[in-house]
């Protein structure tokens, strides 16, 4: 039998979904508490984690 909110990992995946809505499909994608930061160049990569981080210290 499960334990705590049946609906608890619904609610966090809506919840990271929005926050990070202008970067999933683009330099991102989630699923549950994995994030992946994707980028074509190696130059590339380091602003599309800075935008990443942007994200989670303005919601922290």
């Amino acid at each position: 039998m499960p334990f705590g909110l049946k609906n608890a990992g619904a609610t966090y995946q809506r919840l990271v979904n929005h926050l990070f809505a202008p970067l999933i499909g683009n330099t991102m994608e989630v699923y549950v508490d994995d994030m992946l930061v994707k980028s074509r160049t190696a130059d590339q990569h380091i602003p599309n984690l800075s935008a990443m981080f942007t994200i989670l210290k303005q919601y922290k």
